[in-house]
């Protein structure tokens, strides 16, 4: 992760109840998709719209299989250590 989508993922932290590779692989997915230049309270509000009243895991998932590129193989294959 770089210090953008970093940023984003600890803001998301305070905001949703998720687990931490389902915030980080949001906050990777917000930070791609907007423009360069784009301040972390953008990347907050376009997970925020986009997830609506669903479910943060779930919404992570959704995004890690549309682009599947920009996260790496093992993103997704249990626990860190």
């Amino acid at each position: 992760m770089n210090r953008f989508e970093d940023a984003i993922a600890r803001e998301l932290s305070t905001r949703m109840r998720a687990r931490t590779r389902s915030l980080r692989a949001l906050a990777r997915w917000a930070a791609a998709m907007l423009p360069p230049g784009a301040l972390v309270a953008d990347g907050v509000a376009l997970v925020v719209e986009r997830l609506g009243d669903g479910d943060p895991d779930a919404l992570a998932a959704e995004v890690m299989a549309e682009a599947p590129s920009r996260f790496g193989r093992n993103w997704e294959s249990g626990p860190a250590h």
